[in-house]
């Protein structure tokens, strides 16, 4: 929630997210209004025929049903903030709960409306009108020892040496709260005003950190520069009990520059990093927004590097606020580090957008946008405060919210034609955040289900750490209690697959923010180990910590050592294979590493043993549905295994093991279709010709299908029974063998839609 911090600004200027910085355009942001770029929405990553790349890190902005409303009532809803928490269902099962918190009021230093929130239970999903509280109304932080904490953005009262802010605490996950006062000691004279920004957060040694930023006055000021503001961190040893000023992040005793709003988080090294809202002096006030810079820490906040320019790449564009002045702006930075070690930034004006930086290093960012409000008639800045917060709700996705016209300054009556609407509310939208490798086992399903099976000794239950125990170590979540665990000594925390696997990568963090150490073996029998194929000695991890391996397995085995206190944890596992599982794809978009696509996407719904498959659905009479899997190169032999589940199929659907002609064109080498009375069948290059009976693959179910094929024949697999042997090429001549497709059943046709899952496809 923003306020004024004084009555002492220009009469009339309208009040930022900060409260203090102001939107009144200067003169170099005046050429800025009626822009025609605010009649396109943002519609997510654009869409193609070509999927994302398999091999590389992917951030993948969700369309359609992706974007959501979190609230809407009519009245102000804007300046939103989020957070997020591990809790259960009433079955047990894990649930990541979110809570977007919204100011009430207007954005002015007198309105002192009382800020509100609401709550979804289904990872953002939905947000019930029915959970709208006052309380806390402030963005929290579960600490390790299950407390929910959370500071007021304004102080309830300054000394010139200290801030008071009143601090909300929940032991009961959020059921009642107890509010108490709490003091930042500054460390420096306070003659100004004072804001925190954003939620508190733990380090690894227990440490509380929050942001805040003031505006200085008197001695601290450079002459006549008295709208400029620092940033600062400060630290709490007693649970957010008391708070000492322990560094300065962004500071310019030249009086050229300006910092509120500094979004602090930690790297998977712990090395801090920060991104802080920018403004310079323009002649006349610090009105001009300006690119935010970033800085790192690698003493816990003490001391920081100097401040550089942030730097984004948007491959899919970016729109500046002043083409005669292109550059990156945004207000309101927030910091994610997703549990697969990928670092997440949040902010807006113009537009909103996301970025990601995959190095570790809080660098290389890239970009897209994620929502677009602004009036074709008015000023470009308005239609959204640019105020956007950010919270993982999965391994691999990000929740972000926005706002849709604050009413103190951000539609006012004289614009128009907005890229929305001038409506009241806060929005949501799922972003994919996507590390490389598609063959990721989705073993907190198959766990569920039965299909695999662990066996440990990490089995304490501590109360309240509802997420502790055995399916802790694969729950999407590297909190610190979303773990297997053992209290008294080592910990031996074995997995039977449900089948044997062509490993290729493991994640692992072992004990979130405390030095730990381990190992990972695999096992085609169970008894025989052999060595390592992971050793992790002397990890500290804040996320999961990837590993190439190259290893047969059906059981897999992780020890941990004992810590300095005698407990083992084991954080986070995750697996991948040559399996292609859609497990770490784009949730209701193309599938990765496709092409040709048409009619597919990746589905939740429907899923039998994972939690994401691919679907084809045929709806349209001038094309058909389908994706292929392109190979560049020839080999002899191919196979192609995969399950499938016809949901309905009134004719028929395809699937092909493609190869190279004499001539060098890529043809069907085999043509196979699944017919709608189950019955499967092969082309001959003029007519079709059946290989079962009816009933092979059966609608509604799920069958595994496996074609071994050469360049001269081919058997043919269903649920582990030979259906065809020695079946002869569609093409003859065939001189080497490519990748494979599925498709529906031809272009006029129309109804054929199949799920497609665990696709494995090897020379």
């Amino acid at each position: 929630m923003s306020r004024r911090i004084t009555g002492a600004l220009t009469a009339g200027v309208v009040a930022a997210v900060s409260g203090w910085m102001t939107l009144s355009p200067s003169p170099a942001q005046a050429a800025t209004s009626n822009d025609t770029t605010c009649k396109t929405p943002v519609n997510g990553s654009p869409t193609t025929d070509v999927g994302p790349s398999a091999t590389g890190y992917v951030l993948n902005v969700g369309s359609g049903g992706e974007l959501g409303t979190v609230f809407t009532d009519g009245a102000q809803a804007a300046f939103p903030k989020v957070s997020a928490r591990d809790e259960v269902n009433t079955d047990g099962t894990p649930r990541r709960t979110v809570t977007t918190t919204f100011s009430r009021g207007l954005d002015v230093g007198s309105d002192r409306t009382p800020p509100a929130q609401v709550t979804s239970t289904n990872g953002g999903q939905t947000f019930p009108a029915s959970t709208l509280t006052q309380t806390p109304g402030v963005p929290t932080t579960q600490l390790r020892d299950g407390t929910l904490l959370g500071i007021d953005f304004i102080p309830t009262s300054t000394t010139t040496s200290s801030a008071t802010f009143q601090v909300y605490r929940s032991t009961d996950g959020g059921t009642t709260w107890v509010t108490s006062p709490t003091i930042i000691q500054l460390g420096i004279p306070l003659d100004g005003g004072i804001r925190t920004h954003g939620a508190p957060f733990q380090l690894g040694d227990g440490t509380v950190l929050i942001s805040y930023y003031i505006q200085f006055g008197g001695s601290h000021q450079a002459p006549g520069r008295y709208q400029q503001i620092s940033s600062f961190v400060a630290a709490s040893t007693d649970g957010g009990g008391s708070f000492t000023t322990r560094g300065t992040i962004a500071y310019d005793s030249t009086g050229a520059n300006s910092y509120p709003e500094a979004a602090v988080a930690a790297l998977p090294s712990g090395k801090l990093l920060s991104v802080v809202r920018h403004h310079v002096w323009n002649g006349t006030n610090f009105n001009e927004l300006d690119t935010p810079r970033w800085t790192t820490s690698a003493d816990g906040g003490v001391t920081w590097a100097a401040l550089q320019n942030l730097a984004v790449s948007f491959p899919n564009g970016y729109d500046n606020y002043d083409d005669a002045k292109p550059e990156l702006l945004g207000v309101f930075p927030q910091l994610q580090l997703m549990p697969n070690g990928v670092m997440v930034l949040s902010a807006g004006r113009p537009d909103n957008w996301v970025a990601i930086s995959t190095n570790g290093q809080g660098t290389g960012w890239v970009g897209q946008l994620t929502y677009r409000n602004c009036p074709t008639t008015g000023y470009r800045f308005h239609g959204s405060t640019g105020n956007t917060a950010l919270a993982s709700v999965e391994s691999n996705r990000v929740l972000q919210v926005g706002d849709n016209c604050d009413i103190t300054w951000s539609c006012p009556a004289g614009d128009s034609g907005y890229t929305v609407d001038n409506g009241r509310r806060i929005w949501r939208r799922f972003a994919d955040v996507l590390t490389p490798d598609v063959g990721k086992i989705d073993l907190a399903t198959k766990y569920r289900l039965g299909q695999i099976q662990v066996s440990t000794d990490m089995t304490a239950t501590p109360d309240g750490r509802p997420r502790t125990g055995p399916a802790g170590a694969f729950d999407g979540s590297t909190d610190y209690w979303s773990s297997a665990a053992r209290t008294d000594g080592a910990g031996t925390y074995t997995i039977t697959l449900d089948r044997e696997y062509q490993l290729t990568r493991l994640g692992l963090s072992l004990r979130n923010g405390t030095l730990a150490s381990g190992r990972v073996y695999a096992s085609a029998d169970g008894v025989n180990w052999g060595n390592p194929i992971v050793d992790a000695a002397n990890r500290t991890h804040l996320a999961l910590e990837y590993f190439t391996v190259t290893a047969k397995a059906r059981y897999l085995k992780v020890e941990v050592d004992a810590g300095a206190d005698g407990a083992a944890f084991l954080n986070e596992l995750e697996l991948y294979s040559t399996v292609n599982s859609f497990e770490n794809d784009p949730v209701n978009n193309r599938p990765r590493g496709f092409n040709q696509l048409s009619q597919t996407w990746v589905t939740r719904s429907g899923v039998d043993g994972s939690s994401r498959a691919l679907r084809l659905n045929d709806t349209a009479t001038d094309a058909m549905a389908k994706a292929a899997w392109p190979v560049s190169t020839t080999s002899a032999t191919r196979t192609l295994e995969f399950r499938a589940n016809p949901v309905t199929l009134p004719n028929a659907f395809l699937f092909d093991v493609q190869g190279k002609a004499a001539d060098g064109t890529t043809v069907d080498a085999y043509h196979f279709a699944a017919r709608a009375d189950g019955s499967l069948a092969r082309y001959t290059g003029s007519a079709w010709v059946a290989l079962t009976g009816a009933g092979a693959v059966p609608a509604g179910r799920w069958s595994t299908i496996k074609v071994q094929a050469s360049t001269t024949s081919a058997t043919v697999s269903v649920g582990g029974t030979v259906v065809a042997t020695s079946v002869p090429p569609t093409k003859a001549g065939t001189t080497g063998l490519l990748g494979y497709s599925f498709a529906s059943s031809g272009t006029a046709p129309v109804g054929d839609q199949v799920v497609f899952d665990d696709i494995l496809f090897s020379s």
